[in-house]
């Protein structure tokens, strides 16, 4: 991210689930954020051009952050980066039923995420848990977010609704940038030592990042 896109990039070691469960991860990446913008002279850093970004469970956190910081009035954020995100459980979709097993990220598996992550009495369905359903319990729901690029794949559970996110989140009126690979599979910025395929993709996705952000 940083060679291809030319940009400083903060990787956030949050902790984990089940030993630390929600809401522990939002309020580092919180943290994180507002650090940025308040060091951003010193760190050489335009507060006007923060990317937010994260796969997988770390797209859900973005999207929920992007969504936080709406509500609060807090730190402005440039770019939502949400690849392959877990903005819902994928029990209901047609990808989550083509990809329930053999493929790196089972459906089942979203499951025992869920189990570990939250704590008991926390409704699954809240936006900070589900952001797909934001527009159910929020007022402004998916209106005047941060532009938005998302990247979903064709052998991934939550193929389906990273589409209706992206989907929701253009009805909304907000810029959406959105592609969907459909001969990768969840995970695949991890397997660039060994396919070419998805090395090409995290380069791009890198690329584009950067061009987003103005570099």
């Amino acid at each position: 991210m940083a060679e291809e896109g030319g940009i400083q990039v903060y990787a956030l070691e949050y902790r984990l689930a089940p030993e630390w469960k929600y809401p522990t991860q939002l309020h580092e990446v919180e943290a994180t954020l507002r650090w940025l913008h308040s060091h951003a002279s010193e760190r050489g850093i335009d507060p006007n051009r923060i990317a937010v970004g994260g796969d997988s469970a770390g797209g859900n956190m973005t999207a929920v952050t992007a969504l936080r910081m709406r509500e609060m009035n807090g730190p402005k954020i440039a770019l939502q980066l949400l690849v392959y995100p877990e903005c819902k459980v994928p029990f209901e979709t047609q990808s989550g039923a083509e990809n329930c097993t053999g493929l790196y990220l089972e459906t089942q598996g979203v499951l025992i995420f869920a189990w570990n992550m939250l704590p008991q009495g926390k409704n699954h369905t809240d936006y900070d848990i589900t952001p797909l359903l934001a527009d159910k319990t929020l007022t402004n729901g998916h209106k005047n977010l941060p532009k938005a690029f998302i990247i979903t794949n064709g052998f991934d559970p939550l193929r389906d609704t990273g589409f209706e996110y992206a989907k929701k989140l253009k009805e909304a009126g907000n810029e959406v940038l959105y592609v969907n690979h459909e001969d990768l599979t969840h995970g695949f910025i991890q397997f660039t030592k060994w396919s070419k395929r998805a090395m090409d993709e995290t380069v791009e996705m890198a690329r584009v990042v950067g061009r987003e952000l103005g570099v």
